[in-house]
């Protein structure tokens, strides 16, 4: 290797390494819809509690 590539070559990796340090975050794809997803999920617990006890007292006024 030549003395003229290898000072391209560190050149590159020196400006290469130079990089922005400060990104930007990254933005929030489908926060919407996970939000809504997480809300049904908290939710459907309750629902089931709640179909459980209609079934039980549907059971117990047909007996």
């Amino acid at each position: 290797m030549t003395s003229r590539t290898a000072s391209i070559l560190c050149t590159v990796l020196l400006l290469g390494a130079c990089g922005q340090g400060d990104n930007p975050p990254a933005p929030k794809l489908f926060q919407e819809q996970r939000d809504a997803l997480d809300k049904a999920k908290a939710v459907d617990p309750a629902a089931q509690k709640q179909d459980e006890e209609q079934r039980k007292a549907l059971e117990q006024q047909t007996k």
